[in-house]
C-alpha cells in the first residue's frame, strides 16, 4: 500500500495518573521507551509517510536524542520530526498540524501512549476516512454504564449497544481537520478528542472497529497489561 498518512502524535502529557512526575513517553515497557514502541508500530504498518511528534518544550533535546538512539533498530524507514507541544492536547495537535505542508491527503492523530494499534486498526480507520472524510477507531463497551448526579446517585442507565469506547487513530482528510481547528480557534471549548471538533463543524464521523489490545497506557495497571501484550506478541 502507498504510504498515505501523516501522523500527529501528541506526547506532551505529564502522566499524572501514572504518578511519574514526568512525561510518560519516556516510560519503559520491557526495557523500551513507550514512544519508541509507538514509532516502531507506525513503521511496521507500512502506511505512514511522516510522523510529527509533539513533546514538552523542555523535552525536545531529550526526545530527539532518545529517538536517534533507537531509530536504526526500531524504525529505520520512518520519516519523523519532534516539535514542541502545547498546554493542552488540542494545542499540541494544532502545533503539529501547522507543521504539515500538504493541503491534500489524510492525517491521523494517534496517542503516543497507544503502541499496540497495529496495521488492521489503521487500515480499517483509513478506509472509513476515505469514504466519509473523518473516522475513528472504537470498540464496544463491555460494562454497563450509568449516569450519576453530583451526589453520586444513579440517574439513568443508557443503552450500552449504542455506546462505544473511542480510541486512536482518528483519521481525517487534512482539509477537514484544518477547518475543525480553525473553528476551535474562533470558538474555544475543551476538547478530549479530535473527532469532537469534526462533529462541532457538522462533519459526519464514521466508526471503524478498533482493538481491545489498543490500550492507552495511563495508569500503573495499564503497564501490567502492556507487558502481557508485549510478551504475547514477542512469542
Amino acid at each position: 500500500m502507498k504510504k498515505l498518512l501523516t501522523v500527529i502524535i501528541p506526547a506532551a502529557g505529564m502522566g499524572k495518573r501514572m504518578g511519574l512526575g514526568k512525561n510518560k513517553a519516556f516510560l519503559r515497557i520491557s526495557g523500551i521507551p513507550l514512544l519508541v514502541l509507538c514509532l516502531q508500530m507506525l513503521e511496521d504498518i507500512q502506511m505512514v509517510r511522516r510522523a510529527v511528534i509533539l513533546v514538552g518544550s523542555s523535552e525536545l533535546e531529550e526526545a530527539e536524542t532518545m529517538l536517534k538512539e533507537y531509530r536504526s533498530q526500531f524504525f529505520p524507514g520512518l520519516d519523523w520530526m519532534v516539535a514542541a507541544g502545547g498546554k493542552e492536547r488540542q494545542d499540541s495537535v494544532a502545533n503539529g498540524l501547522a507543521l504539515i505542508p500538504e493541503n491534500e491527503g489524510f492525517v491521523a492523530v494517534h496517542d503516543g501512549a497507544r503502541p499496540f494499534a497495529g496495521r488492521e486498526v489503521f487500515l480499517r480507520t483509513l478506509e472509513k476516512a476515505k469514504e466519509y472524510g473523518a473516522a475513528i477507531a472504537a470498540v464496544s463497551l463491555k460494562d454497563t454504564v450509568k449516569f450519576r448526579d453530583e451526589k453520586g446517585m444513579v440517574t439513568s442507565t443508557p443503552d450500552r449497544s449504542s455506546l462505544c469506547a473511542v480510541q486512536t487513530p482518528q483519521i481525517f482528510e487534512i482539509g477537514i481537520l484544518r477547518k475543525a481547528y480553525a473553528f476551535l480557534k474562533q470558538h474555544p471549548f475543551p476538547v478530549t478528542d479530535d473527532a469532537s471538533l469534526a462533529e462541532a463543524i457538522g462533519h459526519p464521523v464514521a466508526i471503524a472497529e478498533g482493538s481491545y489490545e489498543n490500550i492507552k497506557i495511563t495508569t500503573p495497571e495499564d503497564l501490567l497489561l502492556a507487558e502481557r501484550i508485549m510478551a504475547k506478541r514477542n512469542k
